[in-house]
């Protein structure tokens, strides 16, 4: 199972909440996990060797065709 984390941001333009663009605004989950690690996984990861991201959601499959299964906003 593909799982991953993608990190929301206000936009400085519109203060709208965006996704933003590079490698450190996702982080891939470890599949054999259920969703209150990859909550906690989510957590622990914001902020480290990355920006510190006010939001995140946890998208289930791969990066064309995914579906989200959780959101703090």
């Amino acid at each position: 199972m593909k799982a991953y984390v993608q990190y929301l941001d206000y936009s400085p333009v519109s203060g709208n909440l965006v996704e933003p663009c590079g490698d450190r605004s996702v982080f891939i989950l470890d599949g054999r996990n259920n969703l209150n690690t990859w909550i906690n996984d989510a957590i622990n990861a914001n902020g480290y060797r990355r920006p510190k991201y006010p939001h995140f959601k946890i998208m289930l499959g791969d990066f064309r065709q995914s579906k989200e299964i959780y959101s703090t906003i």
